[in-house]
């Protein structure tokens, strides 16, 4: 009796975690209303960290940058937003999910978390303030990026998302797009927002990012490493091209007819990366990395 009330108790939670993803994405890119309450220049968590400014507004949250008065340094703090008709649990469960998963990762591509608050109309996590910009930033601030760097930053990318598969059990990303990629001064790239990310085995929820999102995905099916592989393949697309992947049907990735100045074989790399069923892609991100680092190298593929 006791081992079905927690069995549905857990169920419940896994319903409303499902409705918050069903309201995120009927609401599109933000679901932040105009007139909406929200922090300004000045105000004060914990009466420790002062907010300068928005960094970056999401789905569900949004991301700000503030002053941690004890510690003398810049934090990135992330608001996520209480929905109504949505139980505490399902909530706590969310931030819980993306805060514990973070603290588990000893990988120096990822955020450190400093410390959750919860206050009546949302949860805050307290981070660490990662100096750069994204490539979307930058895709939006120089256009499309020279191949040599895109491919560089795939083979990045896939050590990154390697290290996350390789965990017990293995975790996946689920939201690779040029928007979560932070480019920092020196050259180095960190891997931010885990809100999507989850166990392998969990398939309690099925966020992502359209037009980066893999068709298993969206759909609500089970997903795997094939998965990331998916969006890391649509975000170098983008990356190349410039063009936004939302305006492009699946399996129809093409560079080369974006433009003729790029390699065919890249363009094969991608498409393999971006196939609509998961047993043609590659079948890990060391398979992807070995072929980027070949043609980096001039190598036969």
């Amino acid at each position: 009796m006791f081992h079905q009330q927690i069995r549905e108790s857990q169920e419940k939670l896994i319903r409303q975690l499902r409705c918050i993803q069903k309201r995120i994405s009927q609401a599109g890119f933000s679901f932040w209303t105009k007139g909406e309450k929200r922090l300004k220049q000045g105000d004060r968590l914990k009466n420790r960290y002062e907010i300068q400014k928005i960094l970056g507004t999401g789905g569900s949250s949004r991301v700000y940058l503030a002053y941690d008065r004890i510690q003398e340094r810049n934090r990135a703090v992330k608001e996520i937003r209480r929905f109504q008709g949505v139980g505490e649990q399902a909530h706590k469960m969310m931030v819980r999910q993306e805060t514990e998963l973070i603290r588990r990762l000893d990988y120096p591509y990822f955020p450190q978390i400093e410390e959750v608050l919860e206050e009546e109309e949302a949860f805050y996590i307290i981070m660490e303030y990662l100096e750069g910009e994204t490539l979307e930033q930058l895709l939006a601030r120089s256009g499309p990026q020279p191949q040599k760097k895109v491919v560089g930053w795939g083979r990045d990318m896939c050590l990154v998302l390697g290290y996350l598969h390789s965990c017990r059990p293995p975790v996946i990303y689920r939201d690779m797009k040029p928007g979560n990629i932070m480019l920092q001064p020196g050259g180095n790239l960190r891997l931010i927002d885990f809100g999507a990310a989850f166990a392998e085995n969990d398939d309690s929820v099925n966020l992502g990012t359209k037009g980066y999102a893999a068709p298993e995905q969206l759909a609500g099916e089970p997903v795997d490493a094939r998965t990331d592989i998916y969006g890391l393949g649509v975000t170098m697309y983008h990356l190349l091209t410039g063009n936004d992947p939302r305006q492009v049907m699946t399996e129809q990735y093409d560079i080369r007819r974006c433009s003729r100045g790029l390699s065919g074989k890249l363009g094969k790399i991608i498409k393999k990366c971006t196939r609509r069923q998961p047993g043609q892609r590659y079948h890990s991100c060391e398979e992807l990395r070995k072929d980027l680092e070949n043609f980096a190298n001039h190598k036969k593929l």
